[in-house]
């Protein structure tokens, strides 16, 4: 007899790894349209800070919500939940896989990340200094210390990231992600191969590992939601990367999900956050 696993939902409101404002009120909006789950420690929310150091925006800010993050995190699985931390930017992962990683250990935790950029910017890298772009970087051990959350450096494996969806890559991500193994699904090849075609090669390399869902809404086509900071043509539908998210949970291996970038400022219809929540209503189902 298998014990039925309990969501803790967790919010992590934060817009300033990203230089757009509206992120930050995503968990309010969508638990209004009915998403719930267990509060274990509810987040407080952080002012942003006014001033940072060259190449890093709103580190302290970023920084202090990661950590939370981190430790309700880390609250939430030694409790045997499943964390679904609803953001914020995307930066917020640093704090997810830093808690993951020291759980599991960051050698078992195998990332979906579903997106269209592939966020493995450096702070020497991005010519932005957004650190909602640093994450998967950062997660890799691949940044200075000021982007080190937990105790240590996480060091997932490069071998373990799935980036799917991507279509926005700066020229020195791919560099990175070719000398770390990242394993690349960029958008043109999902739209022309299919979803069942990308899940063949991406199921089996999860086997053995506790997995990590991160779900950018940005990596959907603007033609089918709109409500985000990019609206970056030739994404993937809802519908197709519902399937995906769909197959990955079916193998039972999924510990902890995310959704980021949904912003409600760009939705005044409300529209696109009705339906975000509806999928992800049924996604949380098979957690």
């Amino acid at each position: 007899m298998t014990t039925e696993r309990k969501i803790a939902l967790q919010e992590a409101a934060i817009s300033c790894g990203s230089p757009t404002r509206g992120t930050e009120l995503a968990y309010d909006a969508l638990v209004a349209r009915g998403l719930s789950g267990e509060v274990l420690v509810p987040m407080e929310k952080i002012s942003p800070c006014e001033s940072w150091p060259e190449g890093l925006r709103h580190l302290d800010t970023v920084m202090e919500v990661c950590r939370r993050l981190r430790e309700n995190t880390l609250t939430a699985l030694e409790a045997g939940r499943v964390p679904v931390t609803l953001g914020g930017d995307h930066s917020i992962t640093m704090g997810t896989l830093a808690a993951l990683g020291e759980h599991y250990g960051p050698d078992r935790v195998a990332v979906v990340y579903i997106d269209g950029h592939t966020d493995i910017n450096t702070e020497k890298t991005s010519a932005t200094g957004c650190i909602h772009g640093m994450d998967l970087a950062a997660a890799c051990g691949l940044c200075c210390e000021e982007l080190t959350v937990g105790r240590q450096k996480v060091n997932v494996l490069g071998e373990n990231i799935h980036i799917i969806g991507a279509r926005s890559i700066d020229p020195p991500e791919y560099g990175i992600m070719e000398e770390l193994g990242v394993n690349l699904y960029p958008t043109e090849e999902v739209l022309r191969e299919g979803v069942p075609r990308l899940l063949d090669r991406l199921l089996p390399r999860l086997e053995g590992k506790r997995v990590h869902i991160s779900f950018d809404v940005d990596s959907m086509d603007p033609s089918e939601f709109s409500a985000t900071g990019y609206l970056l043509p030739g994404g993937l539908t809802m519908g197709q990367a519902e399937e995906l998210m769909t197959a990955v949970l079916a193998t039972g291996q999924v510990c902890s999900f995310e959704c980021v970038e949904y912003n409600p400022l760009s939705d005044p219809n409300g529209e696109d956050g009705d339906r975000l929540a509806a999928m992800l209503g049924r996604l949380m189902k098979m957690l």
